[in-house]
C-alpha cells in the first residue's frame, strides 16, 4: 500500500528466531548494528495514522520511523500514538490524521557503525525506546528497548551459562 513500507521476508526479530550477539566474535565493542532490527516498517509522513497503528498491531512492534523523500523526519511510538490520537474517533476521521501531525521530529538517530554501548547510553539519558539506525542517512534498522533486552539476555547467558539458578 501506499505509504508504508515492509521489510524483507524474516527480517523481523520473532520469538525462536532472533540473532544471537556473540560477544566473543568482537575485539571491541560492537556496533548498533550487530543488535538492531533491519528493514524496519515505516511510513510515510502523508500516510494517515491508521497506517502506524496497523503495523504496530499486526506487527507487535511499537515505534514506526516516519520519512519524507527518503529521508527520516521523525518517529511514531506507540504511546504517543494513544496519547495525541483519540481510540474514540470515528475512523474517517482518524483517515484524516497524517503521519506528520502526530510524529515526534528529529528522532534520536545514529549511523549504523556508531558504538552499541553509547547508542544504548543516550537511549537512557533521553528517556527513549529506540534509536534510529541509518547507513549514509538512508533507513537501515531500529534499536529498540526490546532488542538491548534481548542483548542484555544473551550477555547474562554468556556469562551465567548454568541458566536460572539465583544464587
Amino acid at each position: 500500500q501506499e505509504g508504508l513500507r515492509a521489510p524483507a521476508q524474516g527480517a523481523l526479530s520473532r520469538p525462536g528466531r532472533e540473532a544471537r550477539l556473540d560477544l566473543r566474535d568482537y575485539r571491541r565493542m560492537p556496533p548498533v548494528a550487530a543488535a538492531m532490527t533491519p528493514f524496519p516498517y515505516y511510513v510515510q509522513a502523508d500516510a494517515a495514522v491508521s497506517e502506524g497503528e496497523r503495523l504496530m498491531g499486526e506487527h507487535g512492534i511499537r515505534h514506526v520511523p516516519v520519512q519524507d523523500g527518503g529521508r527520516v523526519v521523525g518517529i511514531i511510538s506507540h504511546r504517543d500514538l494513544h496519547h495525541l490520537v483519540n481510540p474514540a474517533l470515528p475512523r474517517r476521521d482518524r483517515e484524516r490524521i497524517r503521519a506528520r501531525d502526530i510524529l515526534v521530529p528529529d528522532p534520536y538517530v545514529v549511523e549504523m557503525n556508531a558504538p552499541l554501548d553509547e547508542v544504548v547510553a543516550e537511549m537512557s539519558r533521553r528517556q527513549i525506546g529506540s534509536a534510529i539506525v541509518v547507513r549514509h542517512q538512508r533507513l537501515a534498522g531500529i534499536l529498540a528497548v526490546t532488542d538491548v533486552c534481548r542483548v542484555l539476555a544473551e550477555i547474562l547467558r554468556q556469562r551465567f551459562p548454568s541458566g536460572g539458578d539465583a544464587a
